[in-house]
C-alpha cells in the first residue's frame, strides 16, 4: 500500500499537467479565458460584496477561485506588503475594466497587469533641490 501511495505522489508531482509552462516557456493556464469571455461571465456573475467576502454565481466561481489562488501565490512569494490585493470584488472589477479596454487579451494578461500594478514600487518624486544661497560679495560684508 505504501508503494502505491508513494508512486501516486511521484506521478502527480512529475505529471505533465502539473507544469505551468509549455515547451516554449509560455504560461499555460487551464482556465485562461479570453477577455470577451471574462466580461460575459463577469456580467452574469451577480458578484456582490458582503460582510465576510463576496457572493457570486457558480459560473464565475472558476474565475474567482483561479484569481484567489494566483493572488495567494503573489502574496506568498513577492517581497513587500503582506497583502498586495484589496477586496476580491474590487479585483474582479479591475480585471473586467482592464479586459474592457483590452478585448484581444485574456485573463492571464489581465492578472499580469493587475500584479504589476499592485506590486510595483511607487517611485516617490525626489525632493526639490534647495535654493542656493546668494553668495556674499567679495571684499567685505554683505550689504543690507
Amino acid at each position: 500500500m505504501r508503494r502505491c501511495i508513494a508512486a501516486t505522489i511521484v506521478l502527480l508531482t512529475l505529471g505533465g499537467t502539473a507544469w505551468a509552462f509549455d515547451s516554449k516557456g509560455q504560461y499555460v493556464g487551464r482556465f485562461n479565458y479570453s477577455c470577451p469571455q471574462v466580461l460575459e461571465l463577469y456580467g452574469r456573475s451577480e458578484l456582490q460584496k458582503d460582510g465576510a467576502g463576496v457572493t457570486f454565481n457558480r459560473r464565475f466561481s472558476v474565475i474567482i477561485g483561479w484569481m484567489a489562488g494566483y493572488m495567494s501565490r503573489v502574496n506568498a512569494t513577492v517581497r513587500g506588503k503582506a497583502e498586495f490585493f484589496e477586496h476580491m470584488a474590487d479585483e474582479a472589477a479591475w480585471i473586467a475594466q482592464w479586459c474592457e479596454a483590452n478585448q484581444k487579451s485574456d485573463l492571464m494578461d489581465a492578472m499580469e497587469a493587475l500584479v504589476k500594478e499592485r506590486t510595483s514600487k511607487k517611485k516617490t518624486p525626489a525632493a526639490a533641490p534647495a535654493k542656493p544661497k546668494a553668495p556674499a560679495q567679495a571684499g567685505g560684508p554683505a550689504k543690507k
